[in-house]
């Protein structure tokens, strides 16, 4: 595409992003004015823009640094990927585990979101819920993922242990307990009179969550063999990004 046909202000301000972003220690207004051959208000405009959409920061030093808009984008890129994945890798466990439902969750530093869904109710689809949410500290996916999220920390101060955890887990030694047992197998389960739950730990923020009634004995190795396959998948998918 020629040169004319290009708007000439988004390109600086992507220019400036590159250079922010490659500056280890930020760089100053001043700095990146001359370095894009900007008159300083309009670089301060650009810079300006940048800042109100998170995409740069600005320090004590007034220096400025990459924002956390560009890590939102980085995951919101690896979790379209591992959706796309998930969804095919979903369809053949189904096939493995006709009667069970199963669900591919993501941690976000505010709320457990079931992204992906397949169901006996709607058999061979696999859904995409707008607003299931798990609720901390309760489910097995909730579990799972505080223990091996790596955003847990942030999650679990939007939910406090003494708020949100007390009923279930009594006090926090035995939750800390739970959550060290997670780490260790890579899944937590419940069981229940009638079912069992079960949700294994997908890096780096994802849970495959298997709710069956009456499963036959030997489900437990074959299904952990199927899940160990999804893991490698989504691992190739978003290894790129």
């Amino acid at each position: 595409m020629p040169n004319s046909d290009m708007v000439q202000s988004v390109l600086k301000a992507l220019d400036i992003l590159r250079a922010a972003t490659e500056a280890p220690n930020g760089v100053r207004l001043n700095e990146l004015a001359e370095a894009m051959d900007l008159k300083k208000s309009t670089a301060h405009n650009l810079i300006r823009t940048l800042c109100a959409r998170g995409f740069l920061v600005k320090d004590s030093a007034n220096r400025f640094l990459p924002g956390v808009a560009i890590q939102e984008l980085a995951r919101l890129s690896r979790t379209n990927i591992a959706l796309n994945e998930a969804t095919k890798q979903l369809r053949l466990l189904r096939k493995a585990f006709p009667k069970a439902t199963l669900t591919f969750s993501e941690l976000a530093p505010n709320a457990i979101h079931c992204r992906l869904r397949m169901s006996a109710d709607r058999p061979g689809e696999v859904q995409h819920p707008l607003e299931c949410l798990y609720t901390p500290y309760v489910s097995a996916t909730a579990v799972c993922l505080q223990a091996t999220g790596s955003n847990a920390s942030e999650f679990e101060r939007h939910f406090p242990f003494q708020e949100h955890g007390v009923a279930r887990w009594k006090n926090i030694e035995n939750f800390l307990a739970e959550k060290e047992r997670v780490r260790k197998n890579n899944y937590a389960i419940n069981q229940y009179i009638s079912h069992i739950a079960v949700a294994f730990a997908v890096p780096e923020n994802f849970a495959i969550g298997f709710s069956m009634e009456a499963p036959p004995d030997d489900f437990f190795p074959r299904l952990q063999e199927q899940i160990e396959q999804f893991r490698q998948a989504i691992r190739s998918a978003t290894a790129a990004t």
